[in-house]
């Protein structure tokens, strides 16, 4: 388990392989170079169900939350698992 902790709280999230993290690496270079705010969505959409297992886990961990505030979390964990710093891109 990884804890990402953003001004949200911390979110304990699944760890991934090495095979897991360079399948991904490169759909989220190519969707962040793009933004193309639908590929953002849909990225932050599989990240969620990664980092928490399955869609009930993320509603449970991601529920509580305004879409901006999902947004930034999820921004945050798709950060940690790249090791990539994403900054601020929901504009708040």
């Amino acid at each position: 388990m990884m804890v990402i902790t953003t001004k949200h709280g911390e979110f304990e999230c699944a760890d991934i392989t090495r095979k897991e993290r360079r399948k991904f690496y490169k759909r989220v270079k190519e969707v962040f170079t793009s933004q193309d705010l639908s590929q953002l969505h849909e990225l932050g959409d599989e990240f969620a169900v990664l980092a928490f297992k399955d869609d009930k886990k993320a509603e449970e961990a991601l529920g509580g939350l305004t879409a901006l505030q999902e947004d930034e979390v999820l921004t945050a964990i798709i950060g940690a698992y790249m090791g990539l710093d994403l900054g601020n891109l929901t504009g708040d």
